[in-house]
């Protein structure tokens, strides 16, 4: 294992680049713009460690992205990559909400359900336990914490490469909230609502609702309509009591609607990719002739030829139910939390007008978890938080497979492919971190989880039918896999504080991500067992504040080695069929380098910059990618959705003017290139981009209770698309969206 690989030469002058900024941030104190000293950063509170503490005090690496959620510009999720290093995100367009995430070089965008994360999305201690749904938008969003590298200790299993921690707003018992309205590009109207009241002297409840439409992206020129448009609404309620001083409970209900578009897939269809080989051709008469990229005027960065819409109908519920009781010494958290979701979508993935390849889904998924967590409060020597955790969840998935076996295969038209999958996971942990100051500048760190789980999967393979195939005669189809994994995860780390605003820490601390059954290869004579993989995490940091408080600069050098790897391949089995199948078949070691900044330049000047380096090399990948039969050598291929180097500067500008204040907000984000296919084949190459976001924003009123906003975002226009095939059937392209813009207008009561 590589401790701290640094880059090779190549990207030596970038990192190089990148540290001189961080020394030179020292040399700022001596400039006389940043002599006063009433303009210190307000502190930044963190629970990434579940207890409130200060962000540079804590030996992790986090990022917190709190008054940058008040911006018109910050939509999603997906924005976060303008703050945070080594941080990919982008929508996934295989399911609705999905999200691809890519964090320190480890990457997760599978959208079958049986596919753990390797990447945590929690909001307010739920854990969501699949792509679909991910992509939350920015609404009723106190803070979002990215956390980088494995969290396996308090955060559990399949947290590999990170976790995304989303805070919702406080109930506050008092009367006050928002409503904005928002009007855009492409048909945007969106509307947000919240509302705090007090219930008496000891309770509060939050009311909470948003619309977000648009007219879509992209314009269908076989439908003769734009789609992929946005149809999405969310309204619930949190009620807050605390009958005593000493104890406190909230409930969260939601409900998410989400009926945009699974999608809007561009033809990809090259010569040797059936869908195009066999257009034109009177022996397929489905495939017409308009199956081949080349000759397909109607489909390109900004529109669609398929012959029907994405269509899709995503439903979730929500419940969370926070608990804290003080017991004086301790305190006593419990946190319940069930979620619901039923999905029904299709997928053109043959992206023309051939009818060579069409997926509908029907998914339902239903998790539940139980987290009781005592956090220590009698000592300032000695801190700890201990718990146990539960989770469990028990989904299925029914596919319908059409087209595809009229073409290939002798079947008339209207046979279609009818499989399904079912499983049952449960998972039980235990798990502690605690400090220990053994002196006044040097705190250790030991911490530990183990995780005892089970899975019961049920799979079918595909039958050709006219109609679905009856839940009993499915059952009997099934064949049953079932698996048991066990880990335990430790942590140590150590803090050295020589001066306040000076804390060096170092770390090792080991992850796991879940075995199981992969469901989505329809074809369970062969095997879909997978073993877990594991991970190995070593960290060195420093984070300083400077400037008399008016400037934060954290560094982190960090490299990982994961064996027993786990990859998704694709594996041609005939004409008519595709087997996926997930293997651990490679060991990886990633290293890299973060840096963070923040510097209140002047009053009205403030500054935002981060860097990130990834260097991530296979040891061993032994695995058939082409369908042989034979296994080779791949350990020559880069990891995909990992780039090398990501950077980003905000500046923010905040002047008197007139009766209120105007602020400006303009933030760069650079993306180096990278391999988007697993197996690096050229079509699947994402060169650079370079992002330009902005934000204008005018508050006024007698307390400034009125905000007007203009935003830009993606002006510079940077388009890029995923590369998808499924060989030798079909190929498809799922491009980003252009520049878009809107104006905003919010008021706060």
């Amino acid at each position: 294992m590589k401790i701290f690989n640094l880059p090779d030469s190549k990207n030596k002058r970038l990192v190089a680049s990148a540290l001189a900024i961080a020394i030179a941030g020292t040399a700022v104190v001596t400039s006389p713009v940043l002599l006063a000293q009433d303009l210190a950063l307000e502190e930044v509170i963190v629970t990434a460690r579940k207890r409130e503490e200060s962000l540079q005090d804590i030996p992790i690496s986090v990022t917190s992205v709190t008054e940058e959620l008040n911006r018109a510009s910050i939509r999603s999720l997906r924005d976060m990559a303008d703050f945070t290093p080594n941080l990919y995100i982008e929508r996934n367009q295989g399911t609705p909400g999905g999200v691809n995430i890519s964090m320190r070089g480890v990457e997760y965008s599978e959208t079958d359900k049986s596919y753990d994360p390797s990447i945590g999305v929690v909001v307010d201690g739920m854990y969501l336990g699949t792509a679909a749904g991910s992509m939350l938008n920015n609404f009723d969003t106190k803070r979002i914490e990215i956390l980088r590298g494995p969290q396996g200790t308090l955060f559990g299993k399949n947290t590999t490469g990170g976790v995304i921690h989303v805070v919702r707003t406080d109930v506050t018992g008092e009367w006050g909230g928002k409503v904005s309205a928002t009007v855009g590009s492409d048909g945007r109207k969106d509307v947000n609502a919240l509302l705090n009241m007090p219930l008496g002297e000891n309770s509060g409840l939050k009311l909470f609702a948003n619309q977000i439409k648009s007219d879509g992206y992209f314009y269908n020129t076989t439908l003769k309509e734009k789609v992929y448009g946005d149809d999405k609404s969310t309204y619930g309620a949190a009620i807050r009591w605390e009958p005593t001083e000493d104890f406190d409970i909230q409930l969260h209900l939601e409900r998410n609607d989400d009926d945009t578009d699974a999608g809007a897939y561009a033809n990809a269809n090259t010569a040797g990719i059936l869908a195009c080989a066999w257009s034109g051709n009177p022996n397929w008469p489905l495939l017409g002739d308009g199956g081949c990229e080349a000759t397909d005027t109607g489909s390109n960065k900004d529109q669609v030829s398929s012959d029907g819409r994405n269509d899709s109908t995503s439903q979730a519920d929500n419940m969370i139910l926070t608990a804290n009781w003080d017991l004086g010494s301790v305190l006593l958290t419990s946190i319940t939390t069930r979620r619901d979701l039923e999905q029904d979508y299709m997928i053109h993935f043959d992206a023309s007008t051939a009818k060579m390849l069409r997926f509908q889904f029907v998914n339902q998924w239903e998790q539940t978890s139980q987290e009781l967590r005592l956090t220590s409060q009698f000592s300032d020597k000695m801190e700890f938080v201990a718990g146990l955790y539960y989770w469990e969840v028990d989904y299925s998935q029914r596919w319908r497979v059409y087209d595809l076996f009229s073409v290939v295969a002798p079947f008339p038209f209207g046979v279609y492919g009818y499989n399904g999958q079912d499983q049952v996971a449960d998972a039980t942990a235990a798990f502690f971190s605690l400090d220990y100051s053994l002196s006044d500048a040097l705190t250790l760190t030991v911490g530990g989880r183990y995780t005892k789980e089970s899975k019961d999967f049920d799979g079918a393979s595909s039958t050709y039918t006219f109609s679905d195939v009856s839940e009993a005669d499915l059952a009997k189809k099934m064949t049953n896999f079932k698996g048991d994994f066990n880990e335990f995860s430790p942590k140590v780390a150590m803090t050295f504080t020589p001066s306040d605003d000076t804390m060096i820490f170092g770390s090792y601390t080991e992850g796991f991500k879940s075995g199981g059954f992969f469901g989505r290869q329809a074809n369970f004579n062969i095997d879909p067992s997978y073993e877990p993989e594991y991970v190995k995490t070593f960290e060195l940091g420093t984070k300083r504040r400077m400037l008399d408080g008016r400037m934060t600069l954290n560094a982190t050098l960090y490299s990982s080695e994961f064996v027993d790897k786990q990859e998704s391949i694709f594996v041609p089995i005939s004409n008519v069929n595709v087997a996926t199948v997930v293997r651990n078949a490679a060991s990886l070691d990633i290293s890299g380098i973060e840096l963070e900044m923040q510097l209140q330049a002047t009053e009205s000047i403030k500054l935002r910059a981060s860097y990130g380096h990834v260097d991530a090399e296979y040891n061993s990948y032994l695995a058939d990618l082409t369908g042989s039969g034979v296994p080779t050598d791949n350990s020559g291929l880069t990891p995909r959705n990992t780039p090398e180097n990501t950077a980003s500067l905000g500046v923010t500008h905040t002047v008197p003017f007139g009766n209120g204040s105007l602020q400006s907000n303009l933030t760069y984000r650079y993306r180096s290139s990278m391999e988007g296919d697993a197996q690096n084949k050229v079509l699947g190459f994402q060169s650079s981009i370079t992002n330009l976001n902005a934000n204008v924003s005018y508050t006024f009123g007698t307390d400034g209770e009125f905000i007007l906003s203009a935003y830009g975002n993606n002006i510079t226009d940077q388009r890029e698309h995923i590369w998808r095939i499924i060989s030798p059937l079909i190929a498809y392209k799922q491009w980003n969206e252009g520049t878009t813009y809107g104006v905003q207008l919010d008021y706060k009561f």
